[in-house]
């Protein structure tokens, strides 16, 4: 599979040139979803202005800045977003799902504008396909982590180059297999101890998500509480991970917490490793442990099980597949 290449097109000086009406517009859009929905400021919607910084850039550059409800658009719109389709495609070298996220960050600014009256009809909809096999395309490698590499990393773990905080975020991916976006978000003020869990934290698309982890992993965090009352005396934040950060203790980014996880991967060879992985092998560990799909389902949070069992579970080699069905024959006989 080819690495993912990442272009950083929407730069100043090109967002500079772009179309001021379309920018205030697209402005008064996001303020409006936001203030409907404030917990995905930092997500989705941080998302979704960077993605239509992108559009306005490439129609100040392919298309003249055309006004984006002016009746050229609204006339050529079929073919200003395939051209955009293939901008992505060319320029920006994005997967299929990535588009098809670009498509609808356009496609949600229009369902808005005609809620506000500010256009009579949406430009594209039901006129523009999708990407097709947007699902099956893989962008990133999935590793599954085997036992014999679980045991290797705990192993390195205890060594100089790694501390409490990335024992306490191995433990916890693979105990909860929560997203990275809810391991992030954990916090002093939401642990229950007693009950080896945080509770309503926010996860994707603003769903409140309990985390739950092991007795073991309930003794490491203690362990990481006491640490921070004698070294992090004056320590205020409440963020279960931080970082020192220009002099300054803060919560710690994702970008961090994917870099300890890769780091971590690394140092026992497997490389092209990220923290999704973690929450593949621990799903896919549930249910060979257990055979029971709707246990993984359940911990993932997931609404339909076929997705679990489609893109957390690993396929079987042929080799493994005969095997399971000889030791089923020789159960029945």
């Amino acid at each position: 599979m080819d690495k993912i290449k990442k272009v950083r097109y929407a730069t100043k000086e090109r967002l500079s040139k772009v179309n001021p009406d379309n920018v205030k517009v697209y402005d008064k859009y996001l303020k409006s979803s936001i203030i409907k929905n404030k917990e995905m400021e930092s997500s989705t919607y941080s998302s979704y202005r960077s993605y239509f910084n992108q559009f306005l850039v490439y129609l100040m550059e392919d298309w003249d800045n055309i006004n984006l409800y002016s009746e050229e658009f609204m006339t050529d719109a079929v073919d200003i977003m395939e051209g955009f389709i293939g901008f992505c495609q060319d320029t920006l070298f994005n997967h299929k799902k990535v588009i098809n996220t670009k498509i609808s960050a356009v496609s949600s600014f229009y369902l808005w504008s005609m809620k506000r009256g500010l256009v009579d009809k949406h430009p594209f909809d039901k006129k523009l396909d999708r990407m097709k096999g947007a699902n099956e395309e893989k962008v990133l490698d999935s590793h599954f982590l085997t036992d014999d590499e679980t045991v290797a990393i705990r192993r390195v773990l205890m060594t100089k180059n790694f501390d409490i905080q990335d024992e306490i975020l191995f433990e916890l991916a693979l105990d909860s297999a929560n997203r990275l976006g809810a391991i992030h978000a954990l916090s002093l003020s939401k642990l229950d101890l007693e009950n080896n869990m945080f509770t309503d934290i926010r996860e994707k698309r603003g769903y409140r998500v309990e985390v739950v982890f092991s007795d073991k992993t309930k003794e490491i965090i203690e362990e990481w509480l006491d640490e921070r009352k004698e070294d992090y005396d004056k320590l205020e934040v409440d963020s279960l991970f931080v970082t020192l950060h220009d002099g300054e203790h803060k919560q710690m980014s994702k970008g961090t917490i994917q870099y300890r996880m890769k780091k971590l991967a690394s140092a026992v060879g497997i490389e092209n490793f990220y923290f999704h992985c973690l929450r593949k092998s621990s799903l896919n560990n549930i249910y060979n442990e257990t055979g029971d799909i709707s246990l993984a389902q359940q911990l993932a949070n997931h609404k339909d099980i076929s997705t679990t069992f489609a893109h957390y579970v690993k396929p079987k080699s042929k080799k493994e597949v005969l095997a399971k069905i000889k030791e089923l024959r020789e159960k029945r006989d």
